[in-house]
């Protein structure tokens, strides 16, 4: 860390001139990270305000693009981003902080960007229906918006390359976001324009067609998790039009949610996360045990015992969520972030999830011809074990772009590492597609050293 220590004060003198010093990070608790960080609030109007937080790159910070992250949901924190994959720091098993060796910080100015409004610290300062009204199109304005009001506290990096990333629902804030932002590009003069070179989209949704839901059917199959009859039942009485049954179709969604009962469907390699107190025994007072008992039918407890938590209260199924939970709930916390609205911190919320309104049918597969005919570089990936945004939905849709193949599909591995197989990638005309090998839905958290390689060479214009 002395390194660190010698080089931060010339970098400061160097690079970071017109950084807005009252949300600079001077110091967070149990958080020993040297490099600048800054917190605090973009506003997008009177009314809404989207928390960000920017970490700058420790090295060269002048030559390296700035990133925009946006987690998924919706209603999903990017401080999940932040502090379980690919952030300066993360969050180990026993809910402290450790050096993450991949930080993707090595290689980018990473934004976390709190969105839509009303998600984590980001706040819509209204009880007017109307003012909470959330959908697509507003979220992309919005976050259009947050570029905007950010490059107004950043000036310095405004001229750097410019990418816009995220996973799962960021499936459709990314690209739809990217396409607002070429819209936005026509009508300014070049000062003004974002200097977008690509996206970067992880487990993400693009087409309803086939993610989630029908690709997910199709995992849990071929991953030999439900059965042959089943899924001939399904595909006659959910799939087939002359056959379709809206009864015998959910009667089976629900027999395969019962049989896959306490499979974490976000990485089906991986078990539940349980939740303990100190002690090491099962902790009733997690407010995960509520709202995912399902993967805990072996313990015995009583509503009684729970009855503590309020109805509505978010839990993440096999996820145990309480240490980032309280740790950003944590005033002094709040304080060194700068946090000035009073409100209470959670990963996903389910108000903004329940809420939200899918303003296309058919998800954002149809912004990418435009992103393509643009010029822009994009890169999908995907963790092969997860069966929420499975990798079959992606392949299924990507295919109807009709892309011409440069690469075919072949393995990737980091380094040249003979011995270990990173995934598979195939190289079409305007678009890259890769996976990572045994990894579910949060890829650079699971698999750090593959999810940073690829995110390096794809900065670098580099093949895998």
């Amino acid at each position: 860390m002395k390194t660190l220590a010698l080089l931060l004060p010339l970098l400061l003198t160097q690079i970071i001139y017109s950084a807005p010093e009252d949300e600079k990070v001077s110091s967070l608790p149990e958080y020993s990270y040297d490099g600048p960080l800054y917190s605090g609030y973009l506003i997008i109007s009177e009314k809404k305000k989207l928390h960000y937080m920017f970490n700058i790159a420790l090295e060269n910070s002048a030559s390296k693009p700035v990133i925009l992250w946006l987690n998924g949901g919706p209603g999903c924190s990017s401080l999940d981003g932040w502090a379980n994959e690919h952030g300066p720091m993360l969050l180990d098993d026993k809910g402290k902080f450790q050096l993450n060796n991949y930080t993707w910080v090595k290689e980018a100015n990473m934004i976390y960007l709190e969105s839509p409004a009303d998600t984590g610290f980001s706040y819509i300062n209204s009880t007017d229906k109307e003012d909470l009204y959330l959908d697509d199109n507003i979220t992309a304005a919005d976050n259009l918006q947050a570029i905007l009001k950010f490059y107004e506290k950043f000036p310095e990096f405004k001229n750097q390359d410019f990418y816009i990333s995220g996973e799962s629902y960021g499936g459709i804030y990314v690209p739809i976001l990217a396409y607002e932002v070429l819209e936005y590009n026509k009508k300014v003069e070049d000062p003004e324009k974002i200097n977008l070179k690509g996206i970067l989209v992880g487990n993400g949704v693009a087409d309803w067609n086939y993610d989630y839901s029908v690709a997910m059917m199709d995992f849990l199959f071929t991953h030999h998790l439900t059965s042959y009859e089943d899924r001939l039942s399904y595909i006659k009485y959910c799939l087939t039009n002359e056959t379709f049954d809206e009864t015998k179709c959910d009667e089976i969604y629900n027999n395969t949610f019962e049989v896959t009962d306490g499979v974490n469907y976000y990485d089906y390699l991986r078990d539940c996360e349980i939740p303990v107190n100190l002690r090491g025994e099962l902790s009733t007072k997690s407010k995960y045990y509520k709202y995912a008992r399902w993967a805990f039918k072996r313990f015995k407890t009583t509503d009684e015992e729970i009855t503590y938590l309020k109805d509505g209260e978010e839990g993440t199924p096999c996820f145990d969520d309480t240490d980032i939970e309280n740790y950003f709930n944590r005033q002094d916390v709040q304080t060194a972030l700068h946090i000035k609205a009073e409100r209470k911190w959670v990963v996903c919320s389910n108000d903004v999830y329940n809420n939200y309104n899918n303003t296309y049918t058919v998800g954002s597969i149809w912004a990418y011809p435009t992103l393509i005919n643009a010029g822009l570089r994009i890169l999908i990936y995907s963790g092969d074990s997860d069966g929420v945004v499975p990798t079959s939905g992606n392949l299924l849709w990507i295919r109807d772009l009709s892309l011409e193949t440069e690469e075919p599909w072949r393995q990737w591995r980091v380094d040249n590492d003979m011995d270990n197989v990173a995934g598979y990638v195939v190289k079409y005309k305007g678009l890259t597609f890769c996976t990572i090998r045994g990894v579910g839905h949060m890829a650079p958290g699971w698999k750090p050293k593959e999810s940073y390689y690829m995110f390096k060479k794809f900065l670098k214009e580099e093949d895998l």
